[in-house]
Order: C-alpha cells, then sequence, then structure tokens
C-alpha cells in the first residue's frame, strides 16, 4: 500500500513540476519583446477570419470577403499608432525629468551668504574669478537665465566632499548635476562626476577636512 501511495505521489508530483515548467515557459515567452501582442492580434484575427469565411461561402461576390479583414487591419492599424505615440510620449516625459535646468537652491540670503563666506575664507572657491553675486545665481536660477560659473580652487577628493554636502541641501541633486551644469570649474577646468570620484577613491581627504565640513554644514542647516 505504502509503495502505491509513494507512486501515485511521484505521479503527482511529476505533472505539478511539468506544468510549472510549462507555466513559466510561457510568462518567459510573453514577457520577451511584443508576443504578448503578437498572441492577442492572433486571437483577435479568428472571429474576422471566420466571418470572411461565411461571406465567402454565403455571398456572390467574394470582395465582400475582404471587408472583416480590412476592418481587422483598420483596428490593428489604430492600436499600432496608438501604442506608438503612446511610447513616443512616455520617452518625451522621461527626458523632461532627466533634463538638469539648475541647481534651485531655496536657502535664504543669510544661509548664502555664510555659505559663500566659509568658502572664501578657506579659499575652497576663486575669489577672482567668482563674485557672491555669481555663487548666488549659479546655485538659485535656471543655467538659461545667466552666463555665470563657480570656480573652486580644491583638490578634486576635497570638492567631491564639499559637493556631497552641498547637494544634500536640495532633494534631487547628484554629483552628475554638477557635471550637467558646466557651471562648476575647478582650477580651470570643467568638472565631472568621474574625475571627482576616482580621485576620491584615491584620496579620501583627512578626518580633520571632513570634520570641519560637517560641523559647519551643520550650523548651515540649524540657522
Amino acid at each position: 500500500m505504502g509503495k502505491i501511495l509513494n507512486t501515485m505521489l511521484n505521479a503527482l508530483s511529476a505533472i505539478l513540476m511539468g506544468r510549472d515548467k510549462v507555466n513559466n515557459s510561457l510568462a518567459t515567452f510573453l514577457d520577451k519583446g511584443n508576443n504578448e501582442i503578437l498572441i492577442l492580434s492572433i486571437l483577435f484575427f479568428i472571429p474576422f477570419l471566420i466571418v470572411s469565411i461565411f461571406l465567402y461561402n454565403q455571398a456572390s461576390n467574394w470582395l465582400w470577403t475582404l471587408v472583416p479583414l480590412l476592418l481587422y487591419g483598420i483596428i490593428v492599424l489604430f492600436f499600432v499608432l496608438k501604442l506608438g505615440m503612446e511610447k513616443r510620449l512616455n520617452l518625451e516625459k522621461s527626458n523632461q525629468k532627466s533634463e538638469f535646468t539648475g541647481f534651485h537652491l531655496d536657502l535664504n540670503d543669510l544661509v548664502f551668504r555664510k555659505l559663500f563666506a566659509y568658502l572664501m575664507k578657506y579659499e575652497f572657491i576663486d575669489e577672482e574669478l567668482t563674485s557672491y553675486d555669481e555663487f548666488f545665481k549659479v546655485m538659485t536660477l535656471d543655467l538659461e537665465r545667466h552666463d555665470d560659473v563657480i570656480h573652486f580652487k580644491m583638490n578634486l577628493a576635497e570638492l567631491k566632499y564639499l559637493l556631497e554636502k552641498i547637494k544634500k541641501l536640495k532633494k534631487g541633486l547628484t554629483l552628475t548635476s554638477f557635471e550637467k551644469s558646466n557651471k562648476i570649474y575647478n582650477k580651470g577646468k570643467l568638472v565631472t562626476q568621474k574625475s571627482m570620484t576616482s580621485a576620491y577613491s584615491d584620496s579620501i581627504p583627512d578626518k580633520e577636512f571632513r570634520d570641519h565640513l560637517d560641523n559647519f554644514f551643520k550650523f548651515l542647516t540649524d540657522i
């Protein structure tokens, strides 16, 4: 009796495993490219084909048999164009979201002045090439509204640490944002996310520098 039950259980397990494999294979097939749409199109075509065959058998004019097929073609073309337009609109919306228009830091004037004074005091910023007004415009306005830029004069590892702190002042900013802006220079060269990350990996700023910057930005956000 026990052997019979084991045999039945093994057979049932094999059936269930086979069913799972079929389901997984079908799901994989449908997920590939436009296979799901292709299957639906074929299934949707069947009623039109049946009507077309019926008309072929009943009508004296065989051209009537083309009417259902033409109607099917028009419907499919409509949905293909509709799906294509939706994809294009979604792509355009995605591109608009990824387009960087500015830093738009919404800090009060006192905070901006203290930040700029701090950068000037420790010679992190080139005072001969960057004024407070230029710094303010770059950090608050749309990029297209002005031609101002900011010139830093730090090693890239320290600059990365500083910009990491600044980007936390505005949700959505990343290191790549500073690169995309084409407004941030360091020692005469436009900064890139890759160059800063590489420099930081080679030489992390010392603890004194990091602690000093951490304490200042903590003070800044408490204002």
